[in-house]
């Protein structure tokens, strides 16, 4: 069962669009598969025209981590295997047991066991936060 809110990804239907609701904003998401080298994309574009294309989904890595405009979620979107098993993120991996996930839980909660949301959530248009 996942702790964290997650972002549907439909990998046999690529390239996606789709909106998604973070921080009070809503941002188009496009998700592109690259099949010779076993990577996605993933573009984002707000409501204001401000776009970023190609930002590549790496295991662990935070979305956006290298970009400091200030259109960009706050809330980090990472995509992580929760269960462990997974070391890399391609066409086998994402959507099985790797996810693009809204880090928002704290480690120090997962330890002790006291976790701040409901897992097993699909966030995005729907979230009232």
């Amino acid at each position: 069962m996942a702790i964290r809110n997650y972002i549907p990804i439909d990998t046999y239907d690529l390239p996606e669009s789709f909106e998604y609701a973070l921080d009070g904003t809503t941002y188009l998401f496009t998700v592109n598969y690259n099949d010779e080298g076993n990577f996605f994309t993933v573009d984002i574009d707000d409501q204001n025209g401000n776009v970023l294309r190609g930002e590549r989904l790496v295991l662990n890595v935070p979305l956006f981590s290298s970009y400091y405009y200030e259109w960009l979620p706050t809330t980090p979107l990472v995509p992580m295997d929760e269960s462990g098993q997974a070391t890399y993120c391609g066409i086998q991996e994402l959507g099985e047991t790797v996810f693009l996930y809204e880090d928002t839980v704290n480690p120090d909660d997962i330890a002790a066991g006291t976790l701040p949301i409901n897992g097993d959530i699909e966030g995005g248009l729907d979230d009232d936060s």
